[in-house]
């Protein structure tokens, strides 16, 4: 649960932190939650969208942090992901939990757990990211991350970390052709929501960003910045007005989270809004993997009137990521407190 998982940064002294980039991270921790439950009209698709742009980032922080000496890495990505394959386990074993109890009718309940007798089932939770039957889509991620850090091993392994430079422009390339077919056919979200298309593009151009940061820091900060809020106005427009038959906001997209994640790197120190880069350094995942949980009960409690209020009140965007970044704050609180007991317990031994 560190900054290697693309969502929370590790914990280290305060000089050493990229707080620009905590603020970012926090950023689109939130605009995440908006997508899963957005707000009504123009301005809930584009805070969609820039929530998609901030599971982007997320993935290109990733494959910065992926970079580096062969046999080092190597350790390093087997850890992450052995790591990340835990916090995964707890978050399907928790989303089980909350949709079997949310799920009262016994007869449903009995067809329900029949899925998950399935082989099938399995498999495509393992390949295909497909947790629909916990409303766990979420979690795909999760499982997306965990593949391309298998794929980075091999990479290393293999020593063909060399050729990432050139298999990068043509993954993105991928990312951008089947967004597009995805947009004009109406195809479903799978098509780009996996490891092949959305995590690896992303997570060799972070590979890359690292490989060339001498060269990139001597970019000036502005021109990162110029380039972001261009990006973005590009990309609110073709939300709003949609002109084109083909949707091409994805070469927006990738254009923001970049310029985005330069500015960072040049302004490491630089201090906007202390609130938000503290969500973005210690909790945004906490509130990536339990904001849907929350969404779930919410709406349950709606449908059965124990709580008076339309789920899709304008005012129920801002609900669920004020509960999710509270669970995350209490998540992480039980954390360290735990963790300085056994450092207690360790040092008095």
């Amino acid at each position: 649960m560190n900054n290697n998982t693309g969502i929370r940064s590790k914990d280290m002294p305060a000089a050493e932190r990229n707080r620009c980039l905590d603020l970012f991270k926090g950023i689109a921790a939130v605009c995440v939650v908006f997508v899963h439950i957005p707000f009504h009209g123009i301005f809930g698709k584009c805070i969609s969208s820039i929530g998609s742009c901030g599971v982007m980032l997320f993935f290109l922080i990733s494959g910065y942090y992926a970079f580096g000496e062969r046999e080092k890495m190597c350790r390093k990505l087997g850890k992450r992901f052995c790591r990340n394959l835990l916090i995964t386990v707890i978050a399907v074993l928790v989303y089980f939990g909350i949709s079997y109890a949310l799920n009262d009718n016994s007869y449903y309940r009995n067809i329900w757990l029949r899925t998950f007798s399935r082989p099938r089932f399995y498999l495509r939770m393992i390949y295909c990211s497909d947790l629909e039957a916990i409303s766990g889509d979420p979690l795909w991620f999760m499982f997306a991350l965990l593949h391309v850090y298998v794929i980075f091993w091999l990479m290393y392994k293999l020593r063909l970390e060399k050729f990432a430079k050139f298999a990068m422009p043509l993954f993105i390339l991928l990312r951008i052709v089947l967004e597009t077919y995805k947009y004009a056919t109406g195809g479903s979200w799978r098509i780009c929501s996996n490891a092949l298309v959305a995590a690896l593009p992303l997570m060799l151009l972070g590979f890359c960003i690292a490989e060339w940061k001498e060269k990139l820091l001597k970019l000036p900060a502005w021109s990162a910045a110029v380039c972001g809020v261009l990006s973005l106005i590009c990309l609110i427009l073709l939300i709003k007005y949609d002109p084109f038959r083909y949707n091409i906001t994805q070469i927006f997209k990738l254009t923001l989270v970049a310029s985005v994640f330069l500015f960072a790197l040049k302004k490491p120190k630089l201090r906007l809004f202390p609130p938000m880069e503290i969500l973005g350094g210690a909790y945004s995942l906490h509130v990536y993997l339990w904001h849907m949980p929350v969404i779930m009960i919410l709406y349950t409690l709606c449908e059965r009137r124990i709580l008076k209020a339309d789920p899709y009140d304008w005012y129920m965007p801002l609900v669920v990521a004020g509960i999710s970044i509270l669970i995350s704050v209490v998540i992480v609180t039980v954390q360290r407190l735990i963790k300085r007991l056994v450092t207690r317990n360790d040092y008095e031994v």
